[in-house]
């Protein structure tokens, strides 16, 4: 067997179950947001525009506050397998809910979907990557990430292909309720894994048993704001998040202008479908066959370089010649890259970090932050919207956001390979 094959199933025998179990979690949480991404985008789009849809962004940053509210909230009254079985029971309850009105949705209907839509994302992706690097060490990362990630970009190659293939005969609310099963799902897996975890002992000592939960104040919800101000690991982490959610962002505007050409719901899901459904196959072969061999040959910093490095060469090729093609391979090399290669590699930035910062740092920077900088970058297409900037203009902002993240990459990566060899913690400097 060769190399690279032995790397991605570099297993011991004491931690295979438990990283099916997490590889079936992260499968389901992203197979549910790809399954509901072109439903909530072309049902929201078609009824309003793109333009709306930038305002509608910007009140997200609202919703991620209160996101991050609540899982802080969560994470300091309960043991972690409950602050994942709230979660998943909510989101559950809420898109059961919209599967009975989603043939004829009305206003607030239309409104809730968009906002549940990416608020399981945000939240559920964050919950997943906080109790994966609770659970592993530094070299289980390594060898574990790839392959446990890989069930993220399976997950989310699926449920476009769910989308783009069952849409036409389940419609919207059947989709609806296989992303309830999903949720439902997620708890069942995670019961699953805390019991394997403390009979194995397969991973590292804080999962012998969850913490114990922390006396709840409220005031303490934006805690991870502070975490981060008092290190500049976590505030280059936090730079790549915003750099990258600032550029993907005004991508997203140029794709999202491209499918105004569409004259119905209908054929705007559909296309949408079909360049999502191309993107995570690239995420399903970069992740299977690349992501590991990546991180245990080249490091960390070359993984983080990757994603920026190609949306830099892609920008430009948008810049020169825009087309829907063009724009359509922006999001293909976005979405791509960022949900197998570049999620593994920021996530286990963690790993060197208290299970403070893995929850409350992380939270902040995945839920808050991440919605800002897309409202950052909503606030700079409506400025330049308002100059008479063509659209193919923008580029030029992603091409300056993008190499500022090259560089956090770089100083984040470095500070990693320093923290992981003297594990002393995570933030000092």
């Amino acid at each position: 067997m060769s190399h690279p094959i032995r790397a991605l199933f570099d297993f011991k025998r004491r931690e295979l179950s438990v990283a099916l179990l997490l590889f079936a979690f992260f499968f389901l949480v992203i197979a549910a947001f790809q399954i509901l991404k072109p439903l909530k985008n072309g049902l929201f789009v078609a009824r309003y525009g793109a333009d709306l849809e930038l305002y509608a962004k910007l009140a997200n940053i609202g919703v991620a506050a209160l996101g991050v509210v609540t899982f802080t909230y969560l994470y300091n009254r309960l043991p972690r397998q409950r602050v994942l079985y709230v979660l998943s029971g909510f989101f559950a309850l809420a898109f059961a809910g919209l599967a009975t009105v989603v043939a004829d949705p009305g206003r607030v209907a239309v409104w809730s979907f968009y906002f549940l839509g990416d608020l399981e994302s945000t939240m559920m992706v964050a919950a997943f990557w906080a109790y994966l690097t609770d659970l592993a060490d530094p070299e289980q990362a390594k060898r574990l990430f790839g392959p446990i990630g890989a069930g993220g970009v399976l997950g989310g190659w699926l449920g476009a292909s769910a989308a783009r293939f069952l849409l036409g005969t389940i419609g919207s609310a059947g989709l609806l309720v296989l992303s309830t099963a999903s949720m439902l799902a997620i708890a069942v897996i995670v019961a699953a894994t805390e019991r394997l975890v403390a009979r194995t002992h397969a991973f590292g000592p804080v999962a012998a048993a969850a913490a114990a939960p922390a006396r709840p104040r409220l005031a303490e919800a934006l805690e991870g704001a502070r975490l981060v101000l008092r290190s500049r690991y976590l505030a280059a982490i936090v730079g790549i998040m915003a750099l990258y959610e600032t550029a993907s962002q005004v991508m997203d505007y140029q794709f999202k202008r491209a499918t105004q050409t569409f004259s119905d719901v209908a054929g705007a899901q559909a296309f949408m479908a079909g360049v999502y459904w191309y993107a995570n196959l690239l995420s399903v072969v970069v992740q299977l066959v690349l992501v590991s061999v990546i991180l245990r040959r080249l490091g960390i910093t070359w993984a983080l370089l990757a994603l920026p490095m190609s949306l830099i060469v892609s920008s430009v090729g948008f810049l020169a010649v825009p087309s829907l093609l063009t724009v359509s391979l922006l999001v293909v090399f976005d979405n791509g890259l960022n949900y197998s290669l570049q999620q593994t590699a920021r996530e286990s930035l963690y790993i060197p970090t208290s299970p403070d910062e893995k929850y409350k740092a992380r939270a902040f920077t995945n839920m808050l932050v991440q919605r800002t900088s897309k409202g950052v970058a909503i606030l700079l297409v409506l400025l330049l919207g308002a100059a008479g900037a063509p659209v193919r203009v923008l580029s030029l902002v992603t091409l300056v956001t993008l190499a500022l993240m090259a560089f956090c990459s770089v100083y984040a990566g470095s500070r990693f390979r320093e923290l992981s060899r003297d594990d002393r913690g995570p933030t000092a400097a």
